[in-house]
């Protein structure tokens, strides 16, 4: 055989199959026989398919086509995801809105109709370009998740979640995508590897002449909501004499951290467990700007900006064992400043600017913003130090912006205190190959109450 041509004998066979409807006797010559269910997980529906999207489907056709020729009855239905923010970003584009805000403006409905309508066309592209590489699926009785059959279900599903009290709507410091607008669950998250600012903070110790406790955070822009310091109970602590000035840090870190980082000479006076600084009071370096905040949530919470005790998320490996904590702004930081009654506080807007009140910071960008914050530090003298550090930070999935967190209102599914049955069912399962095994577990292994609603337009009403 010489001078294959693909664009010559592709369109043959092709027509040959549609001729003799291959496929569909194909799929009728096992009818009644053992079946074998496949459920396509779907592609988005975003235009033409890319190698990726074309590799996927092209492993699922050829294990289809094997357990055809095995002999069993084999369900093929295609599917396709068709809701979410690929197709706004797509319809804005078509549209020429810039911003969510925008949207409102043209008309919610209007810009819906079109986000379907793209949606529709770019899976009907996609069919063929599928048809093209050879796959056999049922692609005429595709499932489509914008179709109202589909949404029932979902709505099916959210009634059977309501009913067994596994639906609730809270209060979360939630990982916020500021470019979409949009609270993002776990598993819409990228973390990628990237250089941040880590700054060394002191924060004057209450009634304490020229005493200071030493933070450390990679995020500047939390620090003016910052309303406790977390303290490992059982680490031990030092106070050292470091220039007229007393300091408290981790005894472990503290050589790395005063004669490395500061590059000063300290000497120690005492050592002492951290449960030894339990509610001790300190005063923020931006008391002056947000005084009127600072006082009022003061008034309401006695223990803001008090050390607390958490033996979670404080260790010696890096910074100086007292960490920053704004319980607005992450969910670690909320977790443990509701256990000890300290507002969730946060007053960044959903574009990720400070919202009005907030002094000199109103309008300022959590993100982009993150140096006009150190340098205010350190025009207050409270800035030690600043270095890079390489970290893993999430990302928006879609956007592709490094997030910040917000405190918003949102509805979540109870899943957590189901885990441990989630990891013994999914012990039960053959996987092939291994890997997935691995990612699956480890995924179960880190679940959280997961949230289910978005501030966004296409998509399932919630």
């Amino acid at each position: 055989m010489s001078g294959f041509n693909p664009l010559v004998y592709e369109p043959e066979i092709l027509k040959f199959w549609e001729d003799r409807k291959t496929h569909l006797l194909a799929s009728q010559r096992n009818r009644g026989k053992k079946p074998f269910y496949f459920l396509d997980g779907p592609p988005y529906t975003s235009g033409k398919v890319h190698i990726g999207t074309a590799w996927n489907k092209s492993l699922k056709d050829s294990i289809l086509r094997y357990k055809r020729m095995q002999g069993f009855e084999v369900l093929d239905r295609a599917g396709y995801d068709m809701h979410g923010l690929p197709t706004e970003n797509a319809a804005e584009k078509k549209l020429g809105i810039r911003s969510k805000g925008d949207i409102a403006k043209f008309g919610v409905d209007g810009f819906v109709k079109a986000c379907k309508e793209l949606s529709i066309e770019n899976m009907r592209v996609m069919n063929e370009d599928f048809r093209r590489l050879g796959v056999w699926m049922d692609f005429d009785n595709a499932y489509q998740s914008v179709t109202r059959e589909f949404i029932d279900g979902e709505w099916w599903l959210v009634k059977q979640a309501h009913e067994k009290g596994r639906l609730y709507e809270g209060m979360r410091s939630m990982a916020w995508d500021w470019a979409h607008q949009t609270a993002l669950a776990k598993h819409e998250l990228e973390y990628k590897m990237v250089s941040d600012p880590s700054i060394f903070v002191k924060m004057k110790a209450a009634g304490k002449e020229d005493e200071y406790f030493i933070v450390w955070t990679t995020t500047p822009w939390t620090i003016p909501f910052n309303l406790g310091i977390m303290v490992h109970p059982d680490i031990e602590y030092v106070r050292c004499k470091v220039e007229g000035e007393t300091w408290i840090v981790a005894k472990a870190l503290a050589g790395v951290f005063i004669g490395s980082v500061a590059g000063k000479q300290f000497t120690v006076l005492e050592e002492f467990r951290g449960e030894k600084l339990k509610g001790a009071g300190y005063v923020h370096p931006f008391h002056d700007e947000l005084k009127e905040h600072y006082e009022g949530i003061k008034r309401q919470h006695p223990n803001a900006h008090t050390v607390v005790l958490t033996e979670e998320h404080v260790d010696t490996s890096s910074g100086t064992g007292l960490v920053h904590m704004a319980p607005g702004c992450g969910p670690e930081d909320y977790e443990v400043g509701y256990r000890n009654n300290l507002p969730a506080w946060n007053t960044v807007r959903e574009d990720g600017h400070f919202g009005e009140g907030m002094g000199k910071f109103t309008g300022r960008h959590a993100i982009r913003d993150n140096k006009a914050f150190i340098e205010d530090l350190d025009g207050c003298g409270a800035l030690i130090a600043r270095t890079q550090v390489e970290h893993q930070y999430p990302f928006g999935q879609r956007s592709n912006q490094p997030v910040i967190f917000r405190t918003t209102k949102q509805w979540f599914f109870r899943v957590e205190d189901i885990k441990r049955q989630m990891i013994a069912e999914n012990d039960k399962v053959q996987w092939v190959p291994k890997a997935g095994y691995n990612a699956f577990n480890s995924w179960l292994e880190n679940l959280r109450d997961n949230s289910i609603s978005k501030q966004r337009y296409w998509g399932t009403p919630l």
